[in-house]
């Protein structure tokens, strides 16, 4: 399996659920809010293989990570209250910043995704005949995606970002 790379809203409800369904203890993601069936079985792999420390044992093959642009966190701090909706506080959220679980990557926005970036068209033709610009959010969390390597999958709420050729086959 290859690494996940989630959007902003994806990374909240992750979060909302790593704290109040205590994922953490339990190991497993829900099939809700903004995870759906097929993220949550991918999740779940990934989380699985790293809580039962398969890492030394070489007949399992690594499942990925989970990724996330640090500029989802920085979006998640700008909107907390609307965001986080109560679901996580201010300081579990700084602690997942400072000390992310294993499983889980936090992508800077850097040099590696400046190439991806560049070959990002500006704008896309939507299904209805609309040109719609992407926004530079969605277009960083794109690049992060493809910055992780061919096989890497995208989560993504926004319907936008779905409808960018380059990245429809990664979209889960």
């Amino acid at each position: 399996m290859a690494d996940i790379v989630i959007d902003t809203n994806i990374l909240a409800d992750l979060l909302a659920q790593y704290y109040e369904d205590n994922v953490r203890d339990e190991g497993r993601f829900e099939d809700k809010g903004s995870l759906n069936k097929d993220l949550v079985r991918a999740l779940n792999t990934i989380l699985k293989w790293h809580l039962q420390a398969n890492i030394e044992d070489e007949s399992s093959s690594f499942p990925g990570l989970v990724v996330a642009s640090s500029l989802a966190f920085v979006e998640i701090a700008r909107q907390f209250d609307e965001i986080a909706n109560r679901c996580f506080t201010v300081e579990q959220f700084a602690a997942f910043i400072d000390q992310p679980p294993e499983w889980f990557f936090i992508s800077p926005v850097d040099s590696a995704i400046f190439p991806h970036l560049c070959n990002l068209p500006r704008e896309i033709e939507l299904p209805n005949g609309s040109i719609r610009s992407i926004e530079w959010a969605d277009a960083i969390h794109i690049a992060t995606a493809m910055s992780r390597g061919e096989g890497c999958l995208l989560a993504i709420t926004d319907w936008t970002m779905k409808e960018v050729d380059v990245v429809r086959e990664r979209i889960i």
